[in-house]
Formats: C-alpha cells, structure tokens, sequence
C-alpha cells in the first residue's frame, strides 16, 4: 500500500473587488481535489493530511456548524471510499443502500469537472456579486442595505450547505453553489448575504433584553430561527418554489410537514402558558429536523408575504414577537384559503408575555 507523501502546498486563488472590498477564497475546495487526485491514485487518506485539510480556514470555519467527531469519522470514511479504486465495489453497496455521505460524495465525484469549470469562472467572472446584494435587501430594512467592508466569501467541499459567520465570512461547499447557479445565479449567495447583512450570529442574550431565563430557552430559539432563516428563504427558497422546474423537494422538505410542525409548538408552548412541563430546546431542534428554523419558518415567511405584509414584516424584521403576530394574522386571513394553521389563544398570550420580559424595546403589537 502506497502511503501519501505530500503537503499541502496549494496555490490559494484568490480575487478581490475594490467596489465591494470581498475576496473570494478557493484554498479548501482547490485542496479537495488535490486530496481526491490522491486518492484516486489507491493512496491512503493519511492522519496528517486529514488534519492539514481541516485546519484550512474555511473548514475551520464550516466544520463546528455542521459535524460532530462521528460525522467527521464517517464523512472521512466515505471520502476514502468514493475515490479510492481500491473500494470500488464496497462503494457500490453503499450507493445502493442509499447511505447519504456516499451519495453525496459520489455526486461530488461525477461532477467534479463541471465544479471545476464553475470555481474557475467564479473566480475570474464571480457575476453573482451584484445579484447577491439585489436580492438580499429586496427582504431588508432601508437600514440594512450596507456593503461589508471586508467580506470573506469561501468555498469548500465538505458538505452539501452554506452558512454566515458574524458578516465577516460567509462559507459556500461547491456542491450547493453548482446547484443553485442553475436555478437562478446569487440566490445562494443573497440567502447568506441577508444574515450577513443583518449580523444575525448574535447570541440570544445580544440579541434580547436578557439571557433566556430557564424554560424559556427553547420557546425563544424556536422563534428567533424561524425568523432568522424563514425571512432569508425569501431570497432562494421562494424562488426554488415558483420558478424552479422541479419545485417537489421544496415543498416535500419545508411545506408539506410545516403544519403539523407548528402544531406542536403551539401544543407545547400551550402546556407550559398553563404551568405544564416545559418543552426543552432539544426537542424544538428535533421540530426543526436539523434545518435550525428553516423549517416552519420559510412556511410563515413565505404566508406572512402571500397576503400582503411584506412591508410590516421588514419594519419588524428583527422582532421574532412581531413576526409571529403577524403570521397569525396572515393564517387568519390566508388569501388562497388552505386554512393554515393558526396558534391559540393561551399560546399568543404567553408570547405576549415573553415579548414583554425579553424584547429590547417594548411589548410587540405589528400593525396589520
């Protein structure tokens, strides 16, 4: 067995634009296929290569947001699989059996010329750099159409996601940004622009009047997220919706099971207004089926729009309270009569009564 002997001693692309004062930095991604073109020559994915690929800045940003040690473990382990010709037959077995880190790896693999093109004219023509900026204030305060002065914008290959880190660096994998060039170009982009813009990588406690008391953790992250990635679905999801040729997996991952998700929050907010057990933030996070808000929050987002307060909706755009009176009267009065959901009344009192103990302002009342 061939042991892999090299560092790496990668060449960094890099490209910065004046107007806007960003860089686009390909350091992880580029490092990805020197990795893969190892492997893909039977070398063993080594301790110490494993680590220098980690420890590049945008995995070291996008890493401790997505994977634990397990993940990590096993993410490797399929990695070692996919390229390696050595495994070829077990990556076979693991395709079939539908095992999600093979299928997205071996998707990586059989596009890897394409993501290469693509990487290559973003660096040189990143056109979307406009785009973002458009779509991202269309669902923005006046006060949030700034520029950053010093935006990191990084791609990796290390997942099928994107995240923004305190408006300072926003971490796109390939895979995702292929993808969504296809659908509309900069909507990736704007999504994570709009937290970026909005500094949304607050803690709570920066973010309310006071740190989350005990019992009221999970109801504050639940409307907090919702707000946060539902408002910022406008940018991409929406249009993955309505102009997408194939809108099933949209609908199928953040429509369909949004009523019954809110559902339970309303059951569980309700148990708690009436002095029962608290739901703790574990089980909001299992509500949430990993997307951290997305889901139900692009379903009320997108509701909230639909019939009409858009322009409340952006005047209260950093007050989860307010956004959730205003899906109520959006549900109650939902134009296209599908009877969404709607909270009770115990549970809109007791978010009255958090508004009053948390929100930094005052008590929220969204005018209709």
């Amino acid at each position: 067995m061939v042991v892999i002997r090299f560092c790496f001693s990668l060449f960094l692309l890099l490209a910065v634009y004046p107007s806007f004062a960003q860089t686009i930095d390909v350091e992880a991604v580029t490092a990805y296929w020197q990795l893969t073109d190892a492997l893909r020559r039977d070398e063993p994915l080594t301790d110490q290569v494993w680590q220098a690929y980690l420890a590049l800045p945008a995995n070291r940003i996008y890493v401790p947001t997505v994977y634990n040690e397990d993940d990590l473990r096993r993410y490797r382990q399929a990695l070692e699989i996919t390229y390696r010709p050595h495994y070829d037959s077990l990556r076979q077995v693991r395709l079939r059996e539908g095992k999600w880190f093979y299928r997205l790896l071996n998707d990586y693999r059989e596009k890897e010329p394409q993501h290469r093109a693509f990487i290559e004219k973003t660096v040189q023509n990143p056109a979307f750099l406009d785009n973002m900026y458009v779509y991202a204030y269309e669902y923005l305060p006046a006060r949030s159409h700034t520029k950053p002065t010093d935006l990191r914008l990084y791609y990796m290959a290390l997942g099928d996601d994107a995240t923004s880190q305190g408006g300072k660096a926003i971490v796109f994998s390939v895979w995702d940004a292929f993808k969504y060039q296809q659908v509309k170009p900069g909507i990736l982009e704007a999504h994570e622009l709009h937290h970026a813009l909005m500094n949304y990588a607050l803690t709570p406690a920066e973010k309310f009047s006071q740190a989350p008391q005990p019992g009221d953790e999970g109801v504050l992250w639940e409307l907090r997220m919702n707000l946060i990635e539902g408002l910022a679905d406008m940018t991409d999801k929406k249009v993955q919706l309505e102009q997408s040729a194939d809108s099933t997996a949209t609908r199928r991952w953040l429509l369909a099971p949004a009523p019954r998700v809110l559902h339970q929050v309303d059951s569980a907010v309700r148990v708690q207004a009436n002095g029962g057990p608290v739901a703790p933030l574990k089980f909001y996070r299992q509500l949430s089926k990993g997307s951290n808000g997305h889901l139900p929050g692009f379903y009320m987002a997108y509701l909230i729009m639909r019939n009409g307060y858009g322009p409340q909706l952006l005047d209260h755009v950093d007050a989860p309270f307010a956004f959730v009176q205003l899906y109520q009267r959006a549900a109650r009065r939902d134009r296209d009569h599908r009877h969404p959901p709607v909270f009770s009344t115990a549970t809109m009192r007791y978010f009255q009564q958090l508004s009053r103990k948390y929100d930094q302002k005052k008590p929220t009342t969204a005018k209709p």
